[in-house]
């Protein structure tokens, strides 16, 4: 072992940078489950290419209905909650 290289130092990080894209493509691609494309077109297709349907675009410029019955209810356990507990009263009064 030459004295410029480090024992911490791995084999993968002394690759320049194309190097280590390749090798990670390379493993990349073995754990991969490749299925084979021995697909006959005549075989009747689970989802057929449809005509082309009209689409129905959301009219951006109306308003969103307000859904803040959480928040009620969150608010409502607040104030419930501060007419269960009553004023506050220090224990010393100075």
């Amino acid at each position: 072992m030459s004295p410029e290289k480090s024992c911490s130092e791995s084999p993968f990080s002394a690759l320049s940078y194309q190097e280590q894209q390749d090798r990670w493509l390379e493993w990349r691609s073995r754990q991969l489950d490749y299925q084979p494309a021995d697909r006959n077109p005549s075989e009747a297709d689970p989802f057929p290419p449809t005509a082309s349907m009209p689409l129905r675009m959301p009219n951006m410029a109306l308003a969103a209905p307000t859904r803040h019955r959480e928040l009620d209810q969150v608010i409502s356990r607040h104030a419930q909650a501060l007419r269960k507990a009553g004023a506050f009263q220090p224990l010393s009064t100075k």
